[in-house]
């Protein structure tokens, strides 16, 4: 079940890509295509802290160095 949401993120993102290069035009001067590309963008950056940092074995932020140490001592154990 966890592994929907990248994917639903990435077919998110093809379909917004395509309606901004649909909505591109050189002669019209339109920026419509950019506000798509700011959508895209701002998708892009939360699918790749999505996928990085929020699986349950990829990263463990804990900035006490004695429970870090504890930690990793109790593994190798």
């Amino acid at each position: 079940m966890s592994n929907i949401r990248p994917k639903v993120t990435r077919a998110l993102i093809l379909f917004l890509s395509f309606i901004a290069f649909a909505s591109y035009h050189k002669g019209t001067g339109s920026t419509a295509w950019l506000q798509w590309m700011t959508l895209i963008i701002f998708l892009v950056m939360g699918h790749v802290f999505d996928v990085a940092f929020t699986a349950d074995n990829t990263f463990v932020f804990d900035p006490d160095a004695d429970n870090w140490r504890r930690k990793t001592e109790a593994a190798r154990q």
